[in-house]
C-alpha cells in the first residue's frame, strides 16, 4: 500500500524537536552536529556560572566552573572522551546537590536541565561515533567540517574550536582536578555525609580519640533508633559530640551500678566500658544521688523534673545518650535529653584509627 508517493519501507520523517535533542548519529556530518550543540549547550553553562556570582557570591567556583565548561565545550566539538563524558559526569553532581540543597526546580528549570542533559548526552554519542569513524577511516579528521562557502568570520569560529583543544587540554585538566577537589569538599559539607575526627575518649573503644569517622547526614541516617551512636550537638553549649542514643522519648531509665535499666529490664551492653575502681554514687546509680560536679545547673534543673519515682522520663521528641565510656563521658547523666533537631548524623564508618579501618554496625537494644 503506498500513500502519497511513500511506501510501507519509507522511513518516516523525524520530529525536529527529536532531531536536535535525539539526532541519529550515523554520519560524519550527524556526529559534527551533535557535538557542536553539546558544546553550545556546555558553554552556556559557563557563561551563566558567571551570572550567578551576584546570587552566590563565589566568585572563585564560578570562575572554576566557567572555565571548566569553556574548555569543555572544546573538547566536546573535537570528539575527546574525557571532556564528553567529565562535562556530563560533573553537571550532573551538581545537579543532584542542587535539587538536594535548593530543592525543587520548577517546570521551567526542569525543562531546561532535561534539554542540556539530552546535548550532553550527544556529546557522548557523537564521540563513540567518531571513534569507530577513526578505526574505519583511517587518515581522515572527522573534526574538521567542509568550509566551501562560508565567509572568513565563519571559518574562523569553525576552526576555532578544534585548533583550541590541544593548547586547553592541560588546562582542561587542571580545572577538572580542582572541580574534583571543590567538590568533595562540597560533598562533605553538604546533604550526604561529613567527615570528621573524634577528639574524646567518651566512646572508646567503640571509637578511639583520634579517629576519623564518616557520618550520614540526619535525613540519610534513617529513623532514629535505641542503639544508634549519633553525632548530635550538646544542650547548652551547642558543641557537636558522639554519643551512643540508650533512651527514646517515653522510656523510664535508671542505672544500677552501672546497670542500664529501660523500663525496668535490664538491658545487655557488651560495647559498654567500666574502667574505673572508684564508685561514684550519681554517674553509676543515676538519676539517684548527687553529681561531684555540676557543669551546668540549669540541666541538672532539668534533669530533676523529668525524673519519677527513681527514673527519669524521657520527655517525648528527646534521646538520652551514653558514652560506651560509661566512666569518662560527659553525657546525658550531666548535659541532658537531647532533642531530635539537635542530632546531626550517624557514623556508619571509621578510618585512620589504630584499631584499623571498619564499619559501625547498628546495635538495636531494648525493646
Amino acid at each position: 500500500m503506498e500513500t502519497l508517493g511513500l511506501s510501507s519501507s519509507t522511513p518516516k520523517p523525524r520530529g525536529r524537536l527529536l532531531e536536535l535533542f535525539w539526532p541519529v548519529i550515523d554520519s560524519d556530518v550527524a556526529a559534527r552536529t551533535a557535538a557542536q550543540n553539546a558544546m553550545y549547550a556546555c558553554a552556556a553553562i559557563g557563561l551563566f556560572s558567571l551570572l550567578l556570582i551576584p546570587l552566590s557570591g563565589n566568585v572563585v567556583g564560578a570562575v572554576a566552573s566557567c572555565l571548566f565548561y569553556l574548555f569543555a565545550a572544546a573538547g566536546i566539538r573535537s570528539f575527546s572522551r574525557i571532556a564528553a563524558w567529565s562535562a556530563f559526569a560533573i553537571y550532573g553532581i551538581d545537579l543532584i546537590l542542587s535539587l538536594f540543597i535548593s530543592g525543587a526546580f520548577g517546570l521551567p528549570g526542569i525543562v531546561v536541565r532535561v534539554i542540556v542533559t539530552a546535548l550532553l548526552v550527544n556529546g557522548i554519542r557523537a564521540q563513540n561515533f567518531a571513534s569507530r569513524w577513526k578505526k574505519e577511516h583511517p587518515g581522515e579528521d572527522i573534526r574538521r567540517e567542509p568550509l566551501d562557502g562560508l565567509t572568513a568570520t565563519q571559518r574562523f569560529y569553525a576552526r576555532l574550536p578544534v585548533v583550541f583543544w590541544p593548547w586547553a587540554r592541560p588546562l582542561f585538566v587542571a580545572c577538572l582536578a580542582l572541580y574534583a577537589l571543590l567538590l568533595i569538599v562540597v560533598v562533605n559539607a553538604g546533604p550526604f555525609v561529613r567527615v570528621m575526627t573524634v577528639p574524646i575518649s567518651a566512646m572508646e573503644p567503640t571509637i578511639h580519640t583520634g579517629d576519623t569517622i564518616v557520618v550520614l547526614r540526619r535525613w540519610v541516617m534513617g529513623p532514629v533508633r535505641r542503639g544508634d551512636i549519633a553525632i548530635y550537638r550538646m544542650p547548652f553549649t551547642r558543641e557537636t559530640s558522639v554519643k551512643r542514643i540508650v533512651a527514646v522519648g517515653g522510656d523510664h531509665l535508671r542505672l544500677s551500678n552501672g546497670q542500664l535499666f529501660l523500663d525496668g529490664r535490664a538491658v545487655k551492653e557488651p560495647y559498654a566500658l567500666h574502667i574505673s575502681p572508684a564508685p561514684n554514687e550519681y554517674r553509676d546509680n543515676f538519676p539517684a544521688g548527687q553529681p561531684e560536679f555540676v557543669p551546668y545547673p540549669d540541666a541538672l534543673k532539668q534533669i530533676r523534673g523529668d525524673v519519677h519515682n527513681g527514673e527519669l522520663v524521657v520527655p517525648p521528641g528527646r534521646y538520652f545518650l551514653l558514652g560506651d565510656n560509661r566512666d569518662n563521658s560527659l553525657d546525658s547523666r550531666y548535659v541532658g535529653c537531647v532533642s531530635d533537631n539537635d542530632i546531626v548524623g550517624r557514623p556508619f564508618y571509621v578510618s585512620n584509627s589504630k584499631a584499623g579501618a571498619r564499619m559501625l554496625p547498628r546495635v538495636r537494644i531494648g525493646p
